[in-house]
Formats: structure tokens, sequence, C-alpha cells
């Protein structure tokens, strides 16, 4: 179901609304909705002792500066799960932290933690030193994003000490704000600070002159923390989350998702992790949830879009440089929610969503910020060129106890499935089960195709129980008929018990409609593992469903439809080649063959019979009367006392009659006289004079590539057993014509058959 847009404005606008001071009492207004915070320390706040150079002098002259990055060491930065040495990426000499011991004043730190996080709307913070950094004139530091670097880091600490210089300007985007922090100076008279989320890309400026000097910690949230998150109901959002999940009419079967503003990696996802203004809102979304039996859960969000694209300028000039492509129409997009968090912070194993971004609310657009990955694709068919892009974001997702029952069909279906068949049994939670098989409907047709028949029993039980006939049968007409055993004979019984005879007898006519007629390269290839479109064997089938009780009139419905299955099939047949039609002769006569040995069990055998004959008789181009021997040896007694089958038995008694009448070709006559052309042209009539002559030598014909083709295709076409080889010498090249060397043979064996299947048919019952 759509959520109602009016709900989901009313959600959007509460959380809107919802500010720091619901979460913590501040003074300052915007306290939790900016991304950073900045301000100043006393010079003597704190002190610094190199392990190998004592006490750094505060402030630092320009000499005692150039000396100090005289024993740094090259800084590296951290590409995903790399940490790299690129000057052309970060240029500054680095300090590890190990070789610093800070000295600070009584209280200061604790009062600059205080402040920092009061800025940055979290209760408490611990800094661990990461280094000392110094920048020389031209040194510089390219835009990044800092990686996190222990269990709950979700800030970053610039502290800039004295140390005359201009430029190296530390610059932080979030979003499409963008902030810049100015450090240079001549002479100093504080330790400025500077603190922003541990999200935020941001870089440096080089510096123009002098040394800059930093010191940097990792602000991390300490272990108590990350075991409580406090929060309060927030009136507005619980009436706007009440109205969107428990509506009057039709409730929603898709979970509310909520795109953050701030980005979270896997490790850094955590309900005391959220950053800026993602924290009050999925506080409030929580406290509310709560309160109205909701679940919520966190996930990360990857956006996929699919654009079609085209060069920009001219890819062909030499000059054109690497290849710039600009994507102009979207084709296609998802959103996949995965690595979800319930609300103890406990990840949910193989929890995965797939839903279409539109369905998600958002205050921040999927823009370039999150974006992870891209890929051009060159030509793709229908597409032409495409680009790919791939986002990724984080998310919180709320969902009643119903669309948590719904999903589960995606992540444990056999236990939704019996929770659904639970509901099923309950009489008095009819109209739920209903709803719940609605919105399931989806998941359990992708589960019949991906389980097939070993799902019947269960979903009969399901159509037995559903209010309406057409939904039931919507359920069970999805099943491949042809993979019905005898086994699954009762299961027809109990739907036929359930829903009557007449419902099973449509549903058989459904799969009867839907059966997919199968081209005639199919029928009869070599490749096909059934020669039947209907369960197996079908004899055995038929009598189970007698036994189990199935309705006579069902049993007929069932070889009606596997009589429109020859009749179709034979029908593509008859279009095609002879070539074709002569290699799906072995499949035809097993189909018909079991088609009309199991016929006995109908209640009006006697008629299916005489049509199934009346077909034979009317379709001599696929059972001619001359190969229908094994055929009339193998129908049932009753089935041969039929006119119909009498006059069919004496006329393949008198075609094979005829056959052994005609005299034997001597064994050096290697005439092909029974092949069915159908191409008479200039280049086949030679090849037709020299296929029925008496020679055994082979034919060789210098032709070009496409009259070689076509002679090749004229011959598959006819199906006869000449075989054909290219040598490739001279110009043209020449096309090899051979007989089969065992004609004389296969001859006399076929003449044997004959004789064989002549004296079975006339011998005296």
């Amino acid at each position: 179901m759509i959520p109602d847009p009016n709900a989901t404005s009313a959600i959007l606008s509460a959380l809107a609304t919802v500010s720091q001071p619901l979460l913590h009492q501040s003074d300052d207004p915007d306290a939790g909705s900016r991304f950073w915070v900045e301000g100043r320390l006393p010079l003597d706040a704190l002190t610094v002792e190199l392990r190998d150079s004592g006490p750094l002098a505060c402030p630092l002259s320009p000499d005692a500066a150039r000396a100090l990055a005289a024993v740094t060491t090259p800084a590296r930065f951290g590409l995903r799960e790399q940490t790299l040495l690129d000057t052309q990426v970060r240029d500054t000499g680095e300090i590890a932290a190990d070789a610093l011991t800070l000295h600070w004043r009584e209280d200061a730190l604790a009062g600059l933690l205080a402040e920092v996080a009061r800025g940055l709307g979290v209760d408490e913070l611990i800094a661990h030193p990461h280094g000392l950094l110094v920048y020389g004139p031209g040194q510089f530091f390219k835009p990044h994003q800092d990686t996190e670097k222990h269990a709950g880091m979700v800030a970053t600490l610039v502290l800039v000490w004295p140390s005359p210089h201009i430029g190296g300007e530390l610059r932080i985007r979030h979003t499409l704000h963008e902030v810049g922090f100015a450090s240079q100076h001549v002479q100093a008279d504080a330790l400025r600070w500077f603190a922003f989320y541990a999200d935020c890309r941001h870089e440096v400026l080089p510096v123009s002159d002098g040394t800059r000097v930093t010191l940097t910690f990792d602000l991390v949230l300490p272990q108590h923390a990350l075991h409580t998150l406090p929060g309060v109901v927030y009136p507005p959002l619980e009436s706007a989350l009440r109205a969107h999940f428990f509506p009057e009419q039709r409730p929603p079967t898709k979970p509310l998702v909520l795109l953050l503003d701030h980005e979270y990696s896997e490790h850094g996802l955590s309900w005391l992790l959220i950053k800026g203004d993602d924290r009050p809102r999925v506080t409030a979304l929580r406290a509310a949830a709560q309160s109205l039996g909701l679940t919520i859960h966190l996930a990360l969000a990857e956006v996929r879009e699919v654009w079609s694209a085209e060069p920009v300028g001219n890819p062909f000039r030499r000059d054109a440089g690497p290849l710039k492509v600009e994507p102009i129409d979207l084709i296609d997009q998802c959103l996949v929610l995965d690595h979800w968090l319930d609300e103890q912070g406990e990840a949910l194993p193989n929890a995965r969503l797939t839903l279409n971004p539109a369905d998600a609310l958002h205050f921040r657009d999927t823009d370039d910020h999150f974006l992870v990955d891209q890929e051009y694709e060159g030509y793709m068919g229908n597409y032409g060129e495409t680009l790919q892009f791939w986002y990724r974001r984080a998310a919180v997702v709320i969902q009643s106890p119903e669309i948590v029952e719904i999903l589960r069909f995606s992540s444990d279906f056999d236990t939704a499935l019996d929770n659904l068949l639970a509901l099923a049994r309950n009489p008095a939670r009819k109209a739920e089960f209903v709803a719940r098989f609605e919105a399931a409907g989806n998941a359990l047709s992708n589960e019949r195709q991906r389980q097939g028949t070993a799902l019947l029993s269960a979903y009969a039980e399901l159509a037995i129980a559903l209010p309406d006939d057409e939904q039931a049968q919507r359920l069970c007409a999805g099943f491949e008929w042809r993979a019905l055993t005898p086994a699954d004979a009762v299961v027809l019984a109990r739907l036929q018990s359930g829903r009557g005879s007449d419902w099973l007898c449509a549903l058989v006519q459904v799969w009867r409609s839907s059966h997919q007629i199968r081209s005639a390269a199919s029928i009869g290839s070599s490749a096909s593992s059934r020669a039947s479109d209907w369960p197996q064997p079908l004899s055995a089938f038929l009598a189970a469903c007698a036994q189990a009780g199935v309705d006579p009139k069902v049993i007929e419905a069932i070889v009606d439809r596997g009589l429109a299955t020859v009749r179709a099939d034979d029908a593509i047949l008859q279009k095609d080649t002879p070539g074709r039609r002569l290699a799906a002769f072995p499949e035809r006569t097993s189909a018909v063959i079991e088609l009309a040995q199991a016929v006995s069990h109908s209640p009006t055998w006697n008629i299916q019979s005489q049509r199934l004959l009346e077909h034979i008789r009317d379709t001599p181009a696929i059972y001619p009367l001359n190969r229908l021997g094994p055929l009339c040896l193998a129908l049932p007694a009753a089935i041969m006392a039929l006119p119909t089958a009498q006059a069919l038995r004496t006329g393949v008694i008198e075609s094979l009659q005829h056959a052994l009448a005609t005299p034997a070709l001597d064994a050096d006559d290697h005439s092909m006289l029974d092949i069915k052309w159908t191409c008479r042209c200039n280049d086949c009539q030679p090849v037709i004079r020299w296929a029925e002559s008496r020679t055994g030598q082979s034919l060789t014909l210098a032709l070009a590539e496409h009259r070689r083709t076509h002679i090749k295709s004229a011959l598959a076409t006819a199906g006869c057993r000449i075989t054909s080889q290219v040598v490739k010498k001279g110009s043209p090249y020449r096309l090899v014509l051979d007989k089969p060397v065992d004609l004389h043979v296969q001859r006399m064996n076929q003449r044997q058959r004959w004789s064989d299947e002549l004296a079975k048919l006339t011998k005296p019952d």
C-alpha cells in the first residue's frame, strides 16, 4: 500500500520542529544542530612535552618551528582499508601521539570537552590524542574524511598551537554548508580550537608563510554512554506516527524509512553515535515508536541509480583527454537496506530489504556527498550508454507488528509462512489473515517460483482459508503443472474438499490456459528433458487422484488438458520443417502413448480416446502410418476395440505391406529417394540429382560461402542424413557432401522392423 502523503508530511513536519532542548536543556538554541563548534583556551591551559626534545615552547618562534618541522615524519592518510603516503594529497609533517606528553591545567580538559559536547549535541566525550601536525610553507591536506579510529568515535578536535603563520585555513563541509577556520596569526593570545563531526569532509589550504602547528584529537563517546539513550515522547510526532501506522482504513504494508543527514560507516552505525540534527530526530522517533508498540531499527542504505548517458564533447579528437560522460535521463533506481541494528544495538542476520527510493523520507537529498562509486557502461541494447551511481547512507526504519511479519517473508520465509498458516487456522482472525496474505503476495509468489511444489501443501491450506475464490486460484495457479507427482494427489483432494470440485476444475483449466507453447525447436530436441507437459507418470498420477477421492470430472479435465497440449505442440510442428518433424517423432509418439494409457482413468475415456486417435489420423505429416506400428501395439486393448483404433490399425498394416512390397534396393544402390526437399533452387538441384542417384561417391561443389551455407541449411531442413564438410583449398572453397556409409544396412534394418511390426499386428488374438 502506498503511504498516505498527508501522514508522512505530518511526520516530516513534526521532525522538523524537534530540537536539541528535547534532549538537553541548553541556552544555545543551535546546540546539536551544527556540525562544528569552536572556542578558545588560555595559553597556559596546556603544556606539551616531546619525548626527544623536551617541552614545546608556547608560543613557538619561527626558528623553533622550523626545528620542530625537521624532526617530523611525512604524514600518511587513510583510504578505505589502506594507509597511504602521497604528498600530492597530504603534504605535512607529523609527530605521533606516543611521542607526546600532555599536561592540562586543572579542569581545563574537562571544561573543553564539556563545551565541545554541548556544541555537538552529545552528553559526554573522551579525547584521544592523535598527533602533532606541522605545516610549512606550501604544505596542505586535500579534501578528505577522517577514518573512525576508535569504537564510538564521533568527532575530531583540532587545537592550534601558537606559531606565527599565514594561510593554512581549515575548511569544513557538510551537506550544502561550508565553514572556514582561519588559524593564521602573528601573535597569539589564546589556544584556539575547532571541533567537527567525523563524517564531514575537510581540507587544510596551503600555508603561505610561517609554520602552522596543530594538535589533533579523536573524540569518542565513553563506554557507559553507549548503553543509554535518553528521550522523551514528542506529542506531535507520536500523533503523526499513529495516524500513519494505524489509520481507519487499510494500514501500510511497507516500513517507514527516514534517511539520515550525516554519513555513517558499518562500524560507526550505533544509536549512541548519531550526530547533529540526526540525533534529536532519531531519539524522538525512537521514543514515539516505543510508546506506540512499533519496532525501530537502524540500517545502512545503498541507493543505486542507472542513467542514460552520452559523452561530452568529441571523444575522437586526439586532444580530447579522458572520456567525460554526462547523465541524461534516470532509467532505474533502487534502495537496499542492510546491516540492520535492533533497539539493543544487535545486528540482525540476513536482514535485507529493497525499496523504491521514493518511498523513503528525507530532509536532505541523496547528493554527491554520499557517492561511493560510479561506473560507465558502453552500449547496453535498449538503454544505450549508461552511468550507474552508488550512494551510501544510513536510515531509521520503523515498522508495525504487521509489517514485521510481512517483511519476515523476505528474511525468514519458513517462520513467516508458519505464522500465516496459524492465522489461517484461526477463524476469529480471518481479517488479519487476509490482510497479511495480501501484503505478502509478492513474497509468496517469488518463493513459490523458487521452491516449486514443495510448497503446494502449505499453499493449498492457505487457499482453502481464503474467502475469495479468485484469490485462492491465483495462489495455486503459479505452480508448475508438470512438476506434480502422484504424491500430490492428496493435496488436490484437500483443495476439492475445501473449495469444491468446480473450483478445482477451473484451476485445471487455468493450468491448461497458462501452458507455455513450446517452439518447434524445443519439441523433440535432445535437450528436452520432458517429452510431455503433464504430471509424471500421468497414469499413476490419475490413479492416485482417483484413490484420494478426486472427482471424476476433475480427472476428465486433466485428460482434456493433456489432449489440448498434444494438439498445441503438434500444431506448431505441422508448420515447421520436415527435419524438425522427423526429429520430434519419438517424443510425440511417446507422449501420445503415455496419454492413451492414462485415459482409462477418465469417466469419458472412450470419447477422449476417440479424439486422440482422430488427431493422429488427421496429422500424417507428424504421424506417418508406416511409423505407427509401435503406437498401435502399445495402445490398451479397450482403446484398440474402438472403431477409430481399428481403422488406424488397418491403415498401418496396409502401409507396412506396401512398404515391404516395394523391392529392396541393391547394396550398391545408394539412392536416397525418401527425402522431403523444401528447396529446389539452382544450387540445390545438383544436390538433389546426386542424392537420388545410385552413386555412393562424394559430391564436391566449388561455391561461395553464402551458397555453401544455403545448401547446408537445405539439408538440415529436409532432415536427411547427408553429411557435409568444407575443404578450404582454392577459391572459392569446396563443399564436400557424403551419403551415409551404412545406408544399405540402415535400409535392411528398417525393413526388418517393418516386418516384425507387421507380424505382430496381424497375429491372431
